[in-house]
């Protein structure tokens, strides 16, 4: 075998030998004669789809009747598939089925004769033939009127095939929503489809079956799915969902608020943690719909107690200055200075110090003497102090104080308007914005509706706190004015029910012009031209909102409780609804109604509290917390806005109680409710403080009456400095004889319980007896000597051996739950858990199981601070000891799937409890209530609506409008079960949208 270049050689050789020969013809054949020899082989469609009738032709040089067959080629053979006959003008037709794989066929015509005549054989061109798989597309999307627009594609245009929408049922079937017959590769489904026929169904597109090819789905188009949140916490949270079906972006919120938006997975966000419970949520959104995930809580726990400090680690509460005569309220003036104003009647100013900056402060300088005018018996004096939005520009000051009633002993409360001018306020430019109707013409009850009158009866629940809301009205709060002893208590004080009179300017918060003290505009009850007292009315049914502040558009409101309950009061500004917020005195204290008697007796004068007491009559708190032994005086606070404090704690609000001696901050959501609250300062640091202000320098300020003094929470950022570890106790003794020892003094007040009075008179030196050392437990072993003392060192006391306390102090760590706390001791025993007392009385075995106290307590860290005092008995003996004896109740809310309301606007619900300790479903049922509130969204941010509460059942239905405001309300619902031991546990939020949302979670 030669190579091509030896074969071209020879060829060139060939010719040339010929071209010496003589004269040569060279015939070469001709490339289309010889084509056009081979007949061509078409087939159609050019395109077929696999299994569609496909026909093959060609046509035969021969114009007579012939034999011929369809062959298809195997490896190196030909197979015949079909045979046949052409037509007298030689034309050759077959019919198969498009094949799924490349096939080559050819017709053949073998030598044929036919009228005497040999015809040659003809086989004709290959030709290859290939079946393409059909190709379905569905794009959906939903337009502004609801309806479903579908558009489908396909890969083999037919005219007048099928082109249906079909949707899947739950049984697996496929059933046809929405049909067209198209020749074109794109067919628009435009049938009246709405979004709730085909809500949370598969979708496909069909096509059907076309001469032989088999009908073709497009892939299914699934409805969007989302699962639970997956929380990632550090120093930044992470929120993840994954997704099912069709999403193209993914909403992220927490606590009903949106924080993120996600377009591509996969699906996540990052935020900065906060200290508190919090809920979180996404919404996954599709094409034609979205769903909402479950919900996930997460909590981030504040900083706990230092044992040694009393305040919360990271914190610092300094004092400021001192030397005030009791100071009942501050605020800051934009130049530096800090106006106080003092119970009997004076302002004072403190300022930052030349030489020293904002480090140091100047002692308190009068700048305004009201003591001649001021009546300062019980909760009167000079009570509130606000400064001037314009302050800058007008120097005003305005001051709320009880007016002396002089000889008629008749006081009436005002609120007056002072210029301060860089030195001091200035008497003569006082301007009485508030209470000009004084004496008589106001105390008398036929006069208590005078417009402009502001009554008081005692010396208590007077006229409080002042404020600005963002528009520069002034807000103020005026007490019942209704507390004095009564037979029967609250229920023989009829006066209080001037907190529900509209026309009564007691038990409220007012919103009037700083000008003219007229009502405004915007109050709910406002009459025109405002100078009606309904008209000045924000707020009733209060019975002391001693302190209150404004953040954004909500008023949070300290209410001070009567008998049982401290709390904390959420509103809107800008509810606009013309209905007045009731927060329910004094039908309703906290969560209870008060003891007024049988109201629905005919002659009761509390029959009002009908109304008041039925569901919506009033508005719940948004925190309550019990009265201790100190009973209680809530006082409403601020908020830590300084970029001082930790993004985690920021905007944080902070409250106290001036009788339970605390200091606490809590998450405000944005609303309305109140969550994650823990302490910041005990009674050992807090100082009673009767008001929370925003100082010069940016931190927290409080007001000490107990103190006399300022004091700042200043974030340090540091540890706590606690001499003994989590989990053991700081003990120390304190020497109780000497010549003032209460166990010396006579007690004849009361004779017969004379004997319990040492103990109860016995407090607690702050100077140990020797230095403090750290027990792994709260005991005292018996003894009847001196546990300090040593033989080098020995107790040289009057009364060696006797008449000293034993303190202990720490903190444990705990899971939640029930805890059943075992006291005993010889003697007199105190005991404090998070600064709420549990035992304050005798310990020994005499008093059996009043020893013994079962005390809730929640995950996380607890300050335990126990006393014993030992007085003239012969042996000393203490020991304290808790265990857990249960654990919280759960609770889950079951409804529809993601939340959606029936169109009659019905909503089925039903609540899953357990009890790890036993209690019975039946008996959790009575202590469940369901708590439905409608939050009204304004852009991102929401405001909330109490709509109902259902108590004792597991299940039922309510129903829901948007009437209030329509496509921006979205419904909360919380549930939450207490166990027999006293234990509750509040569900996550579930949300429920109602038709036509587009606010919050139920945004589309």
């Amino acid at each position: 075998m030669t190579d091509n270049g030896a074969m071209l050689r020879l060829v060139v050789a060939t010719v040339l030998a010929l071209c010496a020969a003589g004269p040569v013809t060279l015939v070469l054949p001709n490339p289309e004669a010889v084509a056009a020899a081979r007949p061509v082989l078409s087939s159609a469609p050019a395109v077929p789809m696999v299994g569609e009738k496909l026909t093959l032709r060609t046509r035969l040089s021969t114009r007579i009747e012939r034999p011929v067959r369809l062959e298809r080629r195997s490896g190196r053979t030909w197979i015949t598939v079909r045979q046949g006959e052409s037509t007298r003008r030689g034309v050759v037709r077959f019919s198969i089925s498009a094949p799924d794989t490349a096939t080559s066929l050819r017709v053949v015509a073998k030598e044929h004769r036919a009228g005497g005549q040999h015809y040659a054989a003809v086989v004709s061109r290959p030709a290859t033939v290939q079946g393409s798989r059909q190709a379905v597309g569905l794009s959906v999307s939903l337009d502004p009127g609801g309806l479903v627009d579908a558009a489908v594609t396909v890969s083999h245009a037919r005219p007048g095939r099928s082109v249906a929408l079909q949707a899947q049922g739950p049984d697996g079937r496929w059933s046809t929503i929405a049909v067209r017959r198209s020749g074109a590769s794109r067919v628009l489904l435009d049938d009246a489809t709405t979004i709730s026929a085909v809500r949370g169904t598969p979708l496909r597109a069909w096509v059907s079956a076309y001469r032989g090819a088999e009908g073709a789905s497009s892939p299914v188009h699934q409805p969007p799915s989302v699962s639970v949140p997956t929380v990632l916490a550090g120093d930044q949270v992470r929120l993840a969902v994954t997704t099912g079906g069709a999403v193209d972006v993914v909403r992220f919120y927490v606590d009903g608020v949106p924080v993120a938006v996600d377009t591509a997975a996969p699906w996540e966000t990052v935020m900065d943690p906060r200290v508190g419970d919090h809920d979180f949520v996404a919404r996954a959104v599709g094409p034609l719909e979205s769903v909402l995930s479950p919900v996930v809580g997460h909590a981030l726990a504040a900083s706990p107690i230092g044992v040694d400090s009393g305040v919360a680690e990271g914190f610092a509460l300094e004092r400021v200055q001192s030397g005030l005569a009791l100071p009942t309220s501050a605020a800051a003036t934009p130049g530096g200075a800090v106006l106080v104003t003092e119970k009997g009647g004076q302002v004072v100013a403190v300022q930052p110090t030349a030489e020293a900056g904002n480090a140091a402060w100047s002692p308190p300088r009068v700048v305004l003497d009201l003591t001649a005018d001021v009546a300062d018996e019980g909760d009167g004096g000079l009570t509130g102090i606000a400064v001037d939005p314009d302050f800058a520009d007008n120097g005003y000051v305005y001051l709320a104080y009880v007016l002396d009633g002089g000889p008629d002993g008749l006081p009436s409360q005002q609120v007056a308007r002072f210029t301060w001018d860089g030195t001091v306020l200035q008497p003569a430019s006082r301007h009485l914005v508030l209470g000009s109707v004084t004496g008589a013409a106001c105390s008398a009850p036929e006069k208590i509706r005078t417009p402009d009158c502001v009554p008081l009866i005692g010396e208590a629940h007077t006229i409080g706190d002042l404020a600005f809301d963002g528009e520069g009205r002034l807000l103020v709060g005026v007490g019942d004015g209704a507390l004095y002893t009564a037979p029967g208590g609250l229920r023989g004080r009829v006066e209080a029910w001037r907190a529900q009179d509209p026309e009564v300017l007691a038990g409220k918060v007012l919103r009037i012009d700083p000008a003219t003290g007229r009502g405004v505009a915007d109050n709910p009850l406002h009459t025109g031209d405002g100078s009606s007292n309904a008209s000045r009315v924000l707020a009733l049914g209060l019975r002391n909102p001693f302190r209150f502040a404004v953040r954004g558009d909500q008023l949070v409101l300290g209410d001070v409780g009567e008998n049982a309950w401290e709390e904390i009061d959420v509103m809107s500004l800008g509810d606009g609804d013309g209905s007045v917020p009731n927060f329910g005195w004094p039908c309703r204290e906290g969560d209870s109604d008060t003891a007024l008697g049988d109201v629905s007796d005919p002659d009761s004068p509390w029959r009002g509290c009908l109304d008041v007491r039925a569901p919506g009559g009033s508005r719940a708190p948004a925190h309550a917390y019990p009265h201790t032994g100190n009973g209680g005086s809530l006082t409403g606070g601020v908020f830590l806005d300084s970029p001082g404090y930790p993004d985690s704690l920021r905007g944080r609000y902070v409250f106290g109680d001036y009788t339970q001696m605390f200091i606490r901050t809590a998450e405000l959501t944005v609303g309305g409710g109140v969550s994650a609250v823990t302490d910041l300062a005990d009674s050992s640091a807090a100082g009673g403080p009767v008001k929370f202000f925003t100082g010069p320098d940016g931190w927290v300020w409080s007001v000490s009456i107990v103190s006399g003094s300022l004091e700042r929470i200043r974030w340090t950022g540091e540890g706590p400095d606690d001499t003994c570890p989590v989990g053991s106790f700081r003990r120390s003794f304190h020497d109780l004889d000497g010549p003032d020892s209460a166990f010396d003094q006579e007690y004849t007040s009361d004779p017969e319980y004379s004997w319990m009075y040492p103990y109860v008179a016995v407090q607690l030196p702050s100077q140990g007896l020797a230095e403090a050392t750290c027990e792994p437990d709260i005991r005292l072993p018996s003894t009847d000597g001196s546990p300090w003392a040593s033989h080098d060192d020995p107790d040289g006391r009057p009364h060696p051996g006797d008449r000293f306390g034993t303190s202990w102090r720490g903190r444990i760590d705990v899971e939640p739950g029930t805890y059943r706390v075992r006291v005993a001791g010889s003697e007199w025993v105190r005991l404090w858990i998070d600064n709420q007392e549990v035992h304050d009385f005798y310990a020994d075995e005499f008093w059996g199981d009043a020893r013994v106290h079962d005390v809730v307590l929640t995950k996380g860290q607890h300050v335990l601070r126990a006393e014993h005092v030992h007085g003239d008995r012969e042996v000393a003996a203490a020991a304290i000891t808790w265990e857990r004896v249960g654990g919280p109740p759960s609770v889950s809310i079951v409804l529809p799937a993601n939340g959606h309301v029936a169109a009659n606007g019905s909503v089925p619900w039903s609540l899953v409890v357990s009890d790890p300790d036993g209690d019975d479903v039946a008996a959790l049922s009575g202590r469940t209530e369901l708590a439905v509130d409608l939050l009204h969204y304004t852009g991102n941010a929401f405001h909330a609506h109490p709509s109902s509460r259902i108590s004792g059942q597991l299940s039922g239905t309510f129903s829901l409008d948007d009437v209030h405001a329509p496509g921006n309300l979205v419904a909360r619902l919380r549930a939450t079960v207490t166990d027999a031991s006293g234990a509750s546990t509040t569900s996550l939020p579930a949300y429920v949208c109602l038709p036509g949302s587009t606010a919050g979670p139920c945004a589309p």
